[in-house]
């Protein structure tokens, strides 16, 4: 395996507090030459299923030895483990909480679990664990220590509850899953799950018009609802140049009838 050049950091930690700095520090005074990538830290609070899918998205285009820390830790400080998580040449660090859910489900990849207690002498925070133990455990990856002795293997991985679509005849149930800040809804209907039927129309839990299917925002005049595949290949409910989740009252948990053309 080439060496390791860059770690990127995925946090709900928002850049108004000292936490990424912290990070940062801790990794620069180690590793002064290493390239270290902000992801995002603009995940909502506590938001385990948008950090699951801003990993899902970005995941395959890091095609390089990379180490990749995602710290949306509701759990810190409590019995939940700390995973490392082998992908051919790529790493991800996070706790067991769901948030590797949709990498572990479409990538063929090894997990153990992180030994805590064999890290460090020094004393370990309860309450911030990304700087504490994620980032030493990269840096000791980074200078060369074999990842199989982090810790044990383990198969018994927390994964996101996301409910399976149904196909019935001529329609596909799906549902929300995500807002992103464009007010899009996110569902957790795939296009490679779809047996190639070819979407028509959508309607939304206790609304009664169609909403067409198109192959672009631009499809259908400003303020007028759609849905697409976006970029990520899910299902999104959208509202071109304007809020789904504002314009339709669309959120998280609402149901999705999504009527296609199996003839």
């Amino acid at each position: 395996m080439e060496s390791i050049k860059y770690i990127t950091l995925l946090t709900d930690f928002g850049n108004r507090d000292s936490y990424v700095s912290e990070m940062k520090g801790v990794l620069f005074s180690a590793l002064p030459n290493i390239e270290v990538v902000d992801l995002s830290h603009e995940i909502q609070p506590q938001n385990i299923m948008e950090g699951a899918l801003f990993l899902e998205r970005i995941w395959n285009y890091w095609q390089l030895p990379s180490i990749h820390i995602a710290v949306i830790d509701p759990g810190v400080g409590t019995n939940r483990r700390i995973l490392l998580i082998r992908d051919n040449q790529k790493f991800l660090i996070c706790p067991d909480n769901g948030l590797a859910t949709f990498i572990i489900r479409q990538k063929h990849t090894e997990i153990r679990y992180i030994r805590q207690y064999e890290l460090s002498k020094k004393i370990i925070s309860n309450t911030f664990h990304g700087r504490d133990i994620m980032v030493p455990v990269a840096i000791q990856l980074v200078k060369g220590s074999n990842w199989e002795e982090c810790g044990p293997i383990v198969d018994n991985i927390t994964l996101l509850r996301v409910p399976p679509i149904t196909i019935e005849g001529k329609y596909v149930y799906g549902e929300v899953i995500h807002i992103d800040r464009f007010g899009n809804a996110i569902t957790n209907i795939r296009k490679e799950e779809m047996q190639n039927l070819l979407p028509l129309y959508a309607k939304l839990t206790g609304k009664f018009y169609k909403i067409p299917f198109c192959a672009s925002y631009g499809e259908v005049g400003v303020g007028k609802p759609l849905c697409l595949y976006g970029s990520s290949n899910r299902l999104e409910i959208a509202v071109n140049c304007d809020s789904a989740y504002k314009k339709l009252r669309v959120k998280v948990g609402t149901t999705i009838k999504l009527e296609v053309d199996n003839s």
